[in-house]
């Protein structure tokens, strides 16, 4: 076998590609939004990433569970459906890079929910990580409120939202789709949200509005890039590195989603502020005491 993870080094080599798939994600974002709406780049999004695991799908959809469908359903919704659009709609208005920084939340709200709604219990030092992880949180919001063209702080609240439904998201799967194999909880979940996105496509003439231009096309290239890549393949390798390490091995690619979110707007230009680097610091430091 050319990638065995129960060796050190290819955990390693596969926490680092998954950090870069998923910090990439938002400058994917980025490009598709300069020829297509907020509501188109997330209905391609969630399309291709559809389309892309329906053959592995189909002969699997007689051994789901009827009891378990709508807990797809709602992992669905909430880990890929609503998420999308809010990243979408947020980066017309703010940069990748605080996006991503933003998105570093997502294991202190998924402590929260747990707590709240799921009966998760935590200790002390995950209580003042997530103290730490809000307080990092309202720093980028304050502090970065009119900091860097275009941004605008109101917008930077949906990933934040969109980090609350990952939260809901994760906690049902753990709760209640965990004896469930990997890709029948991915392809599931999007096999609610992934037709009615399709007939949406469709009708909208979306595959009308990529003929019209080189830059048309390559844009909504970007986007089935992240659709497929960043949403199908990457879920996919994250469920099966828990399988080899263990969860905690596995999340701490939050970490490094910020990082290449970052490098990527230095890369392209974005206005990026010692702000920027203080908030993901205090965020990841809340992340860190949050996880032990």
């Amino acid at each position: 076998m050319l990638i065995d993870l129960s060796k050190k080094h290819w955990q390693f080599i596969t926490l680092l590609l998954l950090g870069l798939t998923w910090g990439s994600s938002f400058i994917l974002m980025k490009q598709g939004l300069k020829t297509y709406t907020p509501i188109e780049v997330a209905i391609i999004r969630i399309s291709s990433s559809f389309l892309f695991l329906l053959p592995f799908m189909i002969p699997k959809y007689k051994l789901v569970p009827r009891d378990r469908y709508r807990y797809l359903f709602f992992a669905g919704l909430l880990g890929n459906g609503i998420p999308a659009f809010l990243f979408a709609t947020a980066q017309t208005r703010i940069d990748s890079s605080l996006a991503g920084i933003l998105n570093a939340t997502a294991p202190i709200f998924t402590l929260i929910v747990g707590w709240m709604f799921f009966s998760l219990a935590f200790k002390r030092s995950a209580a003042m990580g997530i103290i730490i992880g809000l307080a990092g949180t309202i720093y980028l919001l304050v502090f970065n409120k009119g900091v860097g063209q275009g941004n605008n702080y109101v917008y930077a609240i949906l990933p934040l939202l969109a980090s609350v439904c990952y939260a809901f998201s994760t906690n049902i799967i753990k709760t209640y789709l965990k004896d469930l194999p990997a890709l029948m909880v991915t392809a599931g979940a999007l096999s609610f949200i992934g037709p009615p996105s399709l007939a949406y496509l469709l009708l909208s003439g979306v595959p009308q509005k990529a003929m019209t231009s080189s830059e048309h096309l390559q844009n909504l290239l970007f986007v089935v890039l992240l659709g497929v890549v960043g949403t199908s393949l990457a879920v996919l390798i994250f469920n099966f590195l828990i399988k080899h390490t263990t969860v905690l091995f596995a999340a701490s690619v939050t970490y490094l989603v910020p990082m290449f979110a970052i490098s990527w707007g230095i890369f392209l230009g974005e206005d990026i502020t010692i702000h920027y680097f203080v908030g993901i610091f205090i965020i990841l430091t809340g992340v860190t005491l949050a996880n032990k």
